[in-house]
Protein backbone atom coordinates (compact mmCIF):
# COMPACT_ATOMS: atom_id res chain seq x y z
CA UNK A 1 0.00 0.00 0.00
CA UNK A 2 1.27 3.65 -0.89
CA UNK A 3 0.37 5.43 2.73
CA UNK A 4 2.40 2.24 4.33
CA UNK A 5 5.60 2.17 2.29
CA UNK A 6 5.91 6.45 2.39
CA UNK A 7 5.30 6.12 6.44
CA UNK A 8 7.31 2.99 6.44
CA UNK A 9 10.02 4.83 4.71
CA UNK A 10 9.39 8.43 6.93
CA UNK A 11 9.87 7.10 9.97
CA UNK A 12 13.50 5.29 8.56
CA UNK A 13 14.88 9.13 7.70
CA UNK A 14 13.36 9.99 10.63
CA UNK A 15 16.08 7.54 12.77
CA UNK A 16 18.65 7.87 10.05
CA UNK A 17 18.47 11.87 11.03
CA UNK A 18 18.03 11.20 14.61
CA UNK A 19 21.16 9.12 14.54
CA UNK A 20 23.54 11.79 12.23
CA UNK A 21 22.28 14.63 14.72
CA UNK A 22 23.85 13.04 17.86
CA UNK A 23 26.97 14.74 19.51
CA UNK A 24 29.57 13.48 21.75
CA UNK A 25 30.92 15.36 24.97
CA UNK A 26 33.96 15.63 26.54
CA UNK A 27 36.87 17.49 27.58
CA UNK A 28 34.20 20.57 28.11
CA UNK A 29 33.65 20.54 24.11
CA UNK A 30 31.55 19.68 21.50
CA UNK A 31 32.15 17.64 18.27
CA UNK A 32 29.74 17.02 15.67
CA UNK A 33 30.26 13.45 14.63
CA UNK A 34 28.49 14.08 10.95
CA UNK A 35 30.92 16.55 10.22
CA UNK A 36 33.82 14.04 10.72
CA UNK A 37 31.18 10.92 9.74
CA UNK A 38 30.41 11.93 6.18
CA UNK A 39 32.91 14.96 5.22
CA UNK A 40 30.99 16.55 1.92
CA UNK A 41 27.79 14.87 2.07
CA UNK A 42 25.76 15.92 -0.72
CA UNK A 43 22.95 17.91 -1.08
CA UNK A 44 20.65 15.22 -2.41
CA UNK A 45 20.47 11.26 -1.92
CA UNK A 46 19.19 8.96 -3.94
CA UNK A 47 16.96 5.87 -2.54
CA UNK A 48 17.38 2.40 -4.27
CA UNK A 49 14.67 0.99 -5.98
CA UNK A 50 12.57 -1.61 -3.47
CA UNK A 51 9.67 -3.75 -5.64
CA UNK A 52 8.47 -4.69 -2.38
CA UNK A 53 7.64 -1.07 -1.54
CA UNK A 54 6.48 -0.20 -5.18
CA UNK A 55 8.77 2.23 -5.33
CA UNK A 56 10.94 3.18 -8.40
CA UNK A 57 13.15 5.56 -6.97
CA UNK A 58 13.46 8.35 -4.49
CA UNK A 59 15.08 11.61 -4.09
CA UNK A 60 15.57 13.44 -1.19
CA UNK A 61 16.70 16.87 -0.62
CA UNK A 62 18.16 17.66 2.63
CA UNK A 63 18.17 21.06 4.68
CA UNK A 64 21.42 23.73 4.04
CA UNK A 65 22.88 22.20 6.82
CA UNK A 66 22.70 18.55 5.30
CA UNK A 67 21.42 17.16 8.92
CA UNK A 68 17.62 16.51 8.28
CA UNK A 69 15.38 15.49 5.07
CA UNK A 70 13.98 18.45 3.84
CA UNK A 71 11.52 17.26 0.71
CA UNK A 72 11.69 13.70 -1.51
CA UNK A 73 10.32 13.24 -4.80
CA UNK A 74 8.82 9.39 -5.27
CA UNK A 75 8.63 7.90 -8.64
CA UNK A 76 6.32 4.32 -7.85
CA UNK A 77 5.93 1.98 -10.35
CA UNK A 78 2.72 2.40 -11.22
CA UNK A 79 3.42 5.50 -12.62
CA UNK A 80 2.05 7.82 -10.31
CA UNK A 81 4.44 10.42 -8.82
CA UNK A 82 4.92 11.54 -4.62
CA UNK A 83 6.06 14.80 -2.75
CA UNK A 84 7.14 14.49 1.01
CA UNK A 85 7.39 17.90 2.52
CA UNK A 86 9.28 17.74 6.03
CA UNK A 87 9.74 20.28 8.82
CA UNK A 88 13.00 22.23 9.86
CA UNK A 89 13.34 19.67 12.49
CA UNK A 90 12.67 16.69 10.16
CA UNK A 91 9.77 15.59 10.76
CA UNK A 92 7.43 14.62 8.18
CA UNK A 93 4.71 17.23 7.81
CA UNK A 94 2.93 16.59 4.30
CA UNK A 95 2.95 13.80 1.58
CA UNK A 96 1.36 14.10 -1.50
CA UNK A 97 0.69 11.53 -4.13
CA UNK A 98 -0.56 12.14 -8.13
CA UNK A 99 -1.38 10.01 -10.44
CA UNK A 100 0.41 9.15 -13.48
CA UNK A 101 0.18 11.55 -16.25
CA UNK A 102 -1.81 11.03 -19.18
CA UNK A 103 -2.18 12.90 -22.66
CA UNK A 104 -5.42 14.93 -22.05
CA UNK A 105 -5.44 14.88 -18.16
CA UNK A 106 -4.39 17.26 -15.72
CA UNK A 107 -1.74 16.50 -13.02
CA UNK A 108 -4.18 14.74 -10.91
CA UNK A 109 -3.65 14.87 -7.20
CA UNK A 110 -4.25 11.49 -5.96
CA UNK A 111 -4.02 11.43 -2.34
CA UNK A 112 -2.86 14.11 0.53
CA UNK A 113 -2.02 13.42 4.31
CA UNK A 114 -1.12 16.31 6.59
CA UNK A 115 0.97 14.88 9.90
CA UNK A 116 0.98 16.04 13.44
CA UNK A 117 4.34 17.43 15.03
CA UNK A 118 5.79 13.81 15.78
CA UNK A 119 5.76 13.47 11.86
CA UNK A 120 4.13 10.04 12.61
CA UNK A 121 0.49 10.39 13.67
CA UNK A 122 -2.28 11.81 10.28
CA UNK A 123 -4.04 13.87 11.17
CA UNK A 124 -6.04 15.30 8.10
CA UNK A 125 -5.83 12.74 4.43
CA UNK A 126 -8.04 13.43 1.17
CA UNK A 127 -8.20 10.99 -1.28
CA UNK A 128 -9.69 12.11 -5.11
CA UNK A 129 -10.57 10.46 -8.23
CA UNK A 130 -9.06 10.75 -11.23
CA UNK A 131 -11.70 13.24 -12.04
CA UNK A 132 -10.34 15.46 -9.20
CA UNK A 133 -13.47 14.08 -7.32
CA UNK A 134 -13.49 13.04 -3.74
CA UNK A 135 -12.99 10.09 -2.70
CA UNK A 136 -12.02 9.54 0.93
CA UNK A 137 -11.80 12.24 3.61
CA UNK A 138 -10.11 11.50 7.23
CA UNK A 139 -9.94 13.31 10.04
CA UNK A 140 -8.06 12.82 13.65
CA UNK A 141 -10.78 14.24 16.02
CA UNK A 142 -10.47 15.49 19.45
CA UNK A 143 -10.62 12.37 21.12
CA UNK A 144 -8.19 10.80 19.38
CA UNK A 145 -10.44 8.87 17.13
CA UNK A 146 -10.28 9.34 13.64
CA UNK A 147 -13.20 9.92 11.19
CA UNK A 148 -13.19 8.44 7.70
CA UNK A 149 -16.06 8.41 4.67
CA UNK A 150 -15.53 7.85 1.11
CA UNK A 151 -17.55 8.49 -1.69
CA UNK A 152 -18.47 6.39 -5.17
CA UNK A 153 -17.03 7.91 -8.29
CA UNK A 154 -18.45 11.51 -8.95
CA UNK A 155 -18.12 12.37 -4.89
CA UNK A 156 -21.56 13.03 -4.47
CA UNK A 157 -22.57 9.59 -2.91
CA UNK A 158 -21.50 8.57 -0.05
CA UNK A 159 -20.42 5.26 0.16
CA UNK A 160 -18.88 4.11 4.01
CA UNK A 161 -18.70 5.82 6.78
CA UNK A 162 -15.80 4.91 9.78
CA UNK A 163 -14.93 5.66 13.62
CA UNK A 164 -11.14 4.32 14.10
CA UNK A 165 -10.18 4.08 18.03
CA UNK A 166 -6.88 5.74 18.89
CA UNK A 167 -5.34 1.85 18.61
CA UNK A 168 -6.82 1.10 15.43
CA UNK A 169 -9.37 -1.04 15.98
CA UNK A 170 -13.14 -0.09 14.55
CA UNK A 171 -15.78 1.55 16.58
CA UNK A 172 -18.09 2.17 13.51
CA UNK A 173 -18.63 1.25 10.09
CA UNK A 174 -21.56 2.07 7.98
CA UNK A 175 -21.94 0.58 4.28
CA UNK A 176 -24.41 1.65 1.88
CA UNK A 177 -24.95 1.29 -2.07
CA UNK A 178 -24.94 3.94 -4.83
CA UNK A 179 -28.25 4.09 -4.73
CA UNK A 180 -28.63 4.93 -0.93
CA UNK A 181 -29.43 1.69 0.60
CA UNK A 182 -28.17 0.72 3.68
CA UNK A 183 -25.73 -2.36 3.41
CA UNK A 184 -24.23 -3.06 6.49
CA UNK A 185 -23.56 -1.22 9.82
CA UNK A 186 -21.28 -2.07 12.68
CA UNK A 187 -21.24 -0.28 16.37
CA UNK A 188 -18.61 -0.97 19.13
CA UNK A 189 -20.04 0.71 22.45
CA UNK A 190 -18.78 -0.10 25.93
CA UNK A 191 -21.49 -2.45 26.25
CA UNK A 192 -20.88 -4.78 23.29
CA UNK A 193 -20.59 -4.75 19.44
CA UNK A 194 -23.76 -4.86 17.34
CA UNK A 195 -23.25 -6.44 13.30
CA UNK A 196 -26.10 -5.23 11.42
CA UNK A 197 -26.31 -6.92 6.84
CA UNK A 198 -29.01 -5.61 4.80
CA UNK A 199 -29.72 -7.32 1.25
CA UNK A 200 -29.98 -4.42 -1.58
CA UNK A 201 -33.80 -4.70 -1.32
CA UNK A 202 -33.02 -2.96 2.37
CA UNK A 203 -34.03 -6.40 4.26
CA UNK A 204 -31.95 -7.93 6.91
CA UNK A 205 -29.94 -10.76 6.24
CA UNK A 206 -27.69 -11.01 9.40
CA UNK A 207 -27.32 -9.83 13.32
CA UNK A 208 -25.26 -10.29 15.43
CA UNK A 209 -25.04 -8.79 19.43
CA UNK A 210 -21.67 -9.50 21.64
CA UNK A 211 -21.91 -7.98 25.00
CA UNK A 212 -19.58 -9.27 28.00
CA UNK A 213 -21.96 -11.49 29.60
CA UNK A 214 -24.61 -11.59 26.78
CA UNK A 215 -24.66 -12.98 23.04
CA UNK A 216 -27.37 -12.59 19.75
CA UNK A 217 -27.07 -14.20 16.44
CA UNK A 218 -29.97 -13.94 14.09
CA UNK A 219 -30.11 -15.53 10.48
CA UNK A 220 -32.54 -15.12 7.85
CA UNK A 221 -34.22 -16.83 5.04
CA UNK A 222 -32.45 -15.33 2.30
CA UNK A 223 -32.91 -11.72 1.65
CA UNK A 224 -36.85 -11.82 2.36
CA UNK A 225 -36.16 -10.36 5.98
CA UNK A 226 -38.36 -13.20 7.72
CA UNK A 227 -35.65 -14.64 10.17
CA UNK A 228 -34.98 -18.24 10.78
CA UNK A 229 -33.19 -18.87 13.98
CA UNK A 230 -32.52 -16.52 16.49
CA UNK A 231 -30.35 -17.33 19.34
CA UNK A 232 -29.33 -15.41 22.57
CA UNK A 233 -26.69 -16.94 24.66
CA UNK A 234 -25.60 -15.62 28.31
CA UNK A 235 -23.66 -17.58 31.08
CA UNK A 236 -25.79 -19.95 32.03
CA UNK A 237 -28.98 -20.06 29.27
CA UNK A 238 -28.48 -20.56 25.61
CA UNK A 239 -32.38 -19.84 24.07
CA UNK A 240 -32.88 -20.79 20.16
CA UNK A 241 -36.28 -19.62 18.37
CA UNK A 242 -37.18 -20.91 15.10
CA UNK A 243 -39.28 -19.47 12.52
CA UNK A 244 -40.90 -21.37 9.36
CA UNK A 245 -41.05 -19.32 6.21
CA UNK A 246 -43.76 -17.63 6.86
CA UNK A 247 -42.37 -16.41 10.12
CA UNK A 248 -44.55 -18.46 12.24
CA UNK A 249 -42.55 -19.99 15.26
CA UNK A 250 -42.06 -23.96 15.06
CA UNK A 251 -39.68 -23.89 18.12
CA UNK A 252 -38.13 -22.81 20.99
CA UNK A 253 -35.11 -24.42 22.93
CA UNK A 254 -33.70 -23.51 25.91
CA UNK A 255 -30.73 -25.19 27.27
CA UNK A 256 -28.98 -24.59 30.37
CA UNK A 257 -26.06 -27.11 32.28
CA UNK A 258 -28.81 -29.09 33.24
CA UNK A 259 -30.86 -30.02 30.65
CA UNK A 260 -33.11 -28.84 27.59
CA UNK A 261 -36.79 -27.35 27.26
CA UNK A 262 -38.17 -27.96 24.21
CA UNK A 263 -41.82 -25.82 23.02
CA UNK A 264 -43.16 -26.90 19.99
CA UNK A 265 -45.36 -24.45 18.13
CA UNK A 266 -48.04 -25.62 15.36
CA UNK A 267 -49.16 -22.65 13.05
CA UNK A 268 -47.09 -20.20 15.48
CA UNK A 269 -49.14 -21.40 18.19
CA UNK A 270 -47.46 -23.12 21.61
CA UNK A 271 -49.36 -26.86 21.69
CA UNK A 272 -46.80 -29.17 23.97
CA UNK A 273 -43.08 -29.01 25.51
CA UNK A 274 -40.80 -31.77 26.45
CA UNK A 275 -37.63 -31.51 29.30
CA UNK A 276 -34.87 -33.20 28.57
CA UNK A 277 -31.90 -34.13 31.46
CA UNK A 278 -28.38 -33.92 30.15
CA UNK A 279 -27.23 -36.96 31.82
CA UNK A 280 -23.42 -36.02 31.30
CA UNK A 281 -23.34 -31.77 31.83
CA UNK A 282 -19.65 -31.94 33.35
CA UNK A 283 -18.70 -34.14 31.01
CA UNK A 284 -19.91 -31.85 28.17
CA UNK A 285 -18.25 -29.39 29.81
CA UNK A 286 -14.82 -30.82 29.30
CA UNK A 287 -15.87 -31.53 25.39
CA UNK A 288 -17.97 -34.59 24.96
CA UNK A 289 -21.32 -35.06 23.19
CA UNK A 290 -24.27 -34.62 25.51
CA UNK A 291 -26.34 -37.42 26.54
CA UNK A 292 -30.05 -36.71 26.68
CA UNK A 293 -33.33 -38.74 28.13
CA UNK A 294 -36.57 -37.74 28.41
CA UNK A 295 -37.80 -36.08 31.39
CA UNK A 296 -40.98 -34.85 30.96
CA UNK A 297 -43.56 -33.87 28.01
CA UNK A 298 -46.70 -31.45 28.58
CA UNK A 299 -49.76 -30.33 26.66
CA UNK A 300 -50.33 -26.56 27.08
CA UNK A 301 -52.40 -23.97 26.03
CA UNK A 302 -51.31 -20.69 23.89
CA UNK A 303 -50.05 -18.96 26.98
CA UNK A 304 -47.33 -21.76 27.19
CA UNK A 305 -49.28 -22.87 30.69
CA UNK A 306 -49.25 -26.73 30.98
CA UNK A 307 -53.08 -28.83 31.88
CA UNK A 308 -51.29 -32.10 31.57
CA UNK A 309 -47.67 -33.33 32.15
CA UNK A 310 -46.19 -36.86 32.09
CA UNK A 311 -43.00 -37.58 34.16
CA UNK A 312 -40.76 -40.04 33.23
CA UNK A 313 -38.28 -41.68 35.51
CA UNK A 314 -34.38 -41.54 34.19
CA UNK A 315 -30.97 -42.47 35.48
CA UNK A 316 -28.58 -45.26 34.17
CA UNK A 317 -31.39 -47.92 34.80
CA UNK A 318 -34.09 -45.98 32.36
CA UNK A 319 -32.08 -45.98 29.56
CA UNK A 320 -33.99 -46.57 26.22
CA UNK A 321 -36.70 -46.83 28.21
CA UNK A 322 -39.96 -44.47 28.96
CA UNK A 323 -41.31 -45.36 32.41
CA UNK A 324 -43.54 -43.00 33.70
CA UNK A 325 -43.32 -41.61 37.14
CA UNK A 326 -46.41 -39.33 37.59
CA UNK A 327 -49.13 -36.93 35.53
CA UNK A 328 -50.89 -34.15 36.22
CA UNK A 329 -54.19 -33.78 34.81
CA UNK A 330 -56.46 -30.18 34.76
CA UNK A 331 -60.13 -31.95 35.18
CA UNK A 332 -62.03 -28.58 34.89
CA UNK A 333 -59.47 -27.21 31.43
CA UNK A 334 -58.08 -24.69 33.66
CA UNK A 335 -53.56 -24.81 33.50
CA UNK A 336 -52.89 -26.81 36.16
CA UNK A 337 -51.34 -24.35 37.99
CA UNK A 338 -54.51 -22.85 38.40
CA UNK A 339 -57.23 -25.58 38.36
CA UNK A 340 -59.22 -26.33 40.97
CA UNK A 341 -59.50 -30.05 40.13
CA UNK A 342 -56.45 -31.99 39.30
CA UNK A 343 -55.63 -35.75 39.28
CA UNK A 344 -52.60 -37.16 40.14
CA UNK A 345 -51.45 -40.86 38.93
CA UNK A 346 -48.53 -42.17 40.53
CA UNK A 347 -46.62 -45.11 39.20
CA UNK A 348 -44.23 -47.52 40.38
CA UNK A 349 -40.77 -48.52 39.21
CA UNK A 350 -41.99 -50.62 36.80
CA UNK A 351 -44.02 -48.25 35.25
CA UNK A 352 -47.08 -49.55 36.74
CA UNK A 353 -50.25 -47.33 38.66
CA UNK A 354 -50.51 -47.92 42.47
CA UNK A 355 -52.46 -45.05 43.30
CA UNK A 356 -54.65 -42.02 41.81
CA UNK A 357 -55.56 -38.67 43.52
CA UNK A 358 -58.05 -36.22 42.93
CA UNK A 359 -57.03 -32.73 44.73
CA UNK A 360 -58.48 -29.77 45.17
CA UNK A 361 -55.39 -27.59 43.53
CA UNK A 362 -52.20 -28.73 42.37
CA UNK A 363 -51.04 -29.45 45.46
CA UNK A 364 -54.02 -29.38 47.59
CA UNK A 365 -55.68 -31.52 49.57
CA UNK A 366 -57.41 -34.66 48.34
CA UNK A 367 -60.97 -35.55 47.07
CA UNK A 368 -60.93 -38.99 46.31
CA UNK A 369 -58.30 -41.98 46.17
CA UNK A 370 -58.23 -44.80 44.22
CA UNK A 371 -55.66 -47.21 44.83
CA UNK A 372 -54.30 -50.04 42.26
CA UNK A 373 -52.88 -53.07 43.38
CA UNK A 374 -50.08 -54.64 41.75
CA UNK A 375 -50.32 -57.92 42.72
CA UNK A 376 -53.70 -58.30 40.58
CA UNK A 377 -51.84 -57.10 37.29
CA UNK A 378 -50.24 -54.01 36.20
CA UNK A 379 -52.29 -50.88 34.74
CA UNK A 380 -50.54 -48.90 32.54
CA UNK A 381 -51.33 -46.02 30.28
CA UNK A 382 -50.92 -45.43 26.75
CA UNK A 383 -48.13 -43.45 26.11
CA UNK A 384 -48.18 -39.96 24.28
CA UNK A 385 -45.82 -40.72 21.28
CA UNK A 386 -46.38 -37.87 19.49
CA UNK A 387 -45.16 -35.81 22.26
CA UNK A 388 -41.99 -38.17 23.07
CA UNK A 389 -40.30 -37.95 19.42
CA UNK A 390 -37.31 -36.63 19.86
CA UNK A 391 -36.99 -33.39 17.31
CA UNK A 392 -34.11 -33.16 15.50
CA UNK A 393 -32.23 -29.59 15.39
CA UNK A 394 -29.41 -27.99 13.59
CA UNK A 395 -26.90 -27.31 16.52
CA UNK A 396 -25.65 -23.56 16.86
CA UNK A 397 -22.73 -22.88 18.23
CA UNK A 398 -21.58 -22.80 21.72
CA UNK A 399 -19.91 -19.26 21.55
CA UNK A 400 -20.63 -16.38 18.79
CA UNK A 401 -17.24 -15.22 17.89
CA UNK A 402 -16.14 -12.00 18.47
CA UNK A 403 -17.05 -9.38 16.25
CA UNK A 404 -15.77 -5.99 15.03
CA UNK A 405 -17.17 -3.47 13.02
CA UNK A 406 -16.24 -4.34 9.65
CA UNK A 407 -16.76 -5.01 5.81
CA UNK A 408 -19.06 -7.84 5.02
Amino acid sequence: MKTKSLLTIAALALLVAGAVAVSWRGNDTTEDLLAGAFPGRLQHTIGLPDSKEGINQRVTELSPDRVFPKDSTVDFSNGDTGREYHRDDGTLERIEVFYQTRPGYTHQLNWRAEFGSDGLTIVEDTAFWEDGTRKRIGQLLADSTYSIVTYFKGGAVENTRSLLHADGSALYHRIQSETGTLLYIGEKTKEGIEEKTFAPNGNPVKYSLRKMFESRKIEYYGDTGIAKMDVTMDSYLHTAIYYAPDGKKTERRMIGFAGMKVTVYEGGVATYEQYWQRMNPFDVQKGAESVWQLYSVARINDAEQSHWKLWFRTGDDYVGKHTPYFIYESKDGKPTSSSSLVEVTSFNEQGCIFHKVLQDAQYGNAITTTKFPTDRGCSTITLPLDLMEELPFAPFTNKIPEPEPHAP
